[in-house]
């Protein structure tokens, strides 16, 4: 004999999943009331919420031609490769440049171009450069258009199918000024801003992040431009002097920064034009120093032995390269694994995060 549970039961059950593809595919599969639940679009959307809106981190894609593979997963069990060949046969001469929201902005160095990208689904669409673009130094990073497209709350639901805008900022090659541009899906045309900085704004070779509408792109002597891409303002402001550092975007929706000093990790979170000091964590009590100290012989890792090379929408999660392998560090559960081995070359790599989307249903003729 066997007995159902409640509903209440159910939901109480699912809502304690990993919102992440591969949990909910599976729980999907367990039976039917577990099927219609996970499927239904307002319980994803309040998974979602529960997170703040900001994706399960799959793995990361990185630039560092010497490893077959691109992407790198942080479990073992993760889905089977993406698959560039649908879009590409050449996947070398792309650079991975953001990630955003389940899909992935790439960089044609010779041509140019740009490449937004859905792994998930292989959806792409190819982005001519602007004629008179013609600059070094820059930053790009994506925009999802999910709330102006009537999505609402752009964190909370997926948006792999919303128009999607493309932030540049770069130094001219000849006059070496700051400029910034945006590209538009909707329209299909570059719009470049009338504002410019004076060539001491440099920009630094790190990823930017977009938190709501505006770009933040660091620059060197410890500064970080603002790059409003509604109204069209370059702005800049200082950061923190702390050892290694990356800039991302808060589970609060605004700018945060993580920094590396020595084996003290620090979180600060940008509030009313000042830096708040949001946690501190001594790494040394986390990371296997016993075995980082007997193989200290690289001098790349003898004044820093610990560099965050990557941080997760939402700054949940770090990327941490080690002489004795890459980390992924939770800050929340202060929860440790390491997800690769030592490339000390590897210094950005791209996390990348998906939502679960519920399979499409088969109409009947």
């Amino acid at each position: 004999m066997t007995t159902s549970l409640p509903e209440e039961l159910h939901l109480e059950i699912l809502k304690r999943l990993l919102p992440s593809p591969q949990v909910l595919a599976r729980a999907s599969a367990v039976c039917k009331e577990w099927h219609r639940v996970v499927n239904d679009p307002v319980f994803l959307h309040e998974l979602y919420r529960a997170r703040r809106g900001a994706p399960v981190t799959l793995g990361f894609f990185h630039n560092f031609d010497d490893l077959a593979r691109r992407f790198v997963h942080v479990d073992e069990a993760g889905p089977a490769r993406f698959t560039f060949d649908s879009v590409d046969h050449n996947m070398r001469k792309w650079k991975f440049l953001d990630c955003c929201h389940g899909r992935v902005l790439l960089h044609d160095e010779l041509w140019y171009r740009f490449l937004v990208w859905q792994p998930m689904t292989g959806d792409h669409h190819l982005v001519s450069n602007a004629g008179s673009f013609n600059r070094r130094h820059s930053g790009a990073a994506l925009i999802c258009e999910c709330a102006r497209d009537g999505g609402g709350d752009d964190r909370c639901t997926p948006c792999n199918s919303s128009h999607f805008r493309l932030a540049v900022v770069s130094n001219d090659m000849v006059t070496d000024c700051l400029h910034a541009s945006v590209f538009s899906s909707v329209t299909g045309k570059w719009t470049a801003s009338a504002a410019e900085l004076p060539p001491t704004n440099q920009i630094r070779p790190e990823p930017c992040v977009i938190v709501g509408k505006t770009l933040y792109q660091p620059l060197f002597d410890y500064l970080v431009l603002a790059f409003d891409t509604d109204h069209g303002t370059l702005t800049t402001f200082e950061r923190p002097k702390f050892g290694h550092v990356r800039l991302f975007k808060s589970e609060d929706g605004v700018l945060g920064l993580a920094g590396v000093l020595g084996f003290m990790l620090s979180v600060w979170v940008r509030d009313a034009d000042a830096w708040v000091t949001r946690k501190t964590v001594d790494l040394s009590q986390i990371l296997p120093i016993q075995a980082m100290q007997s193989q200290n012989r690289n001098p790349w890792f003898t004044f820093m032995p610990v560099k965050i090379i990557g941080v997760a929408d939402g700054g949940h999660d770090l990327f941490l390269l080690t002489e004795v392998g890459i980390f992924l560090f939770c800050v929340d559960s202060m929860e440790l694994k390491k997800v690769h081995q030592a490339t000390h070359n590897m210094k950005t790599v791209y996390p990348y995060g998906a939502f679960y989307r519920p399979p499409t249903a088969r109409t009947s003729t």
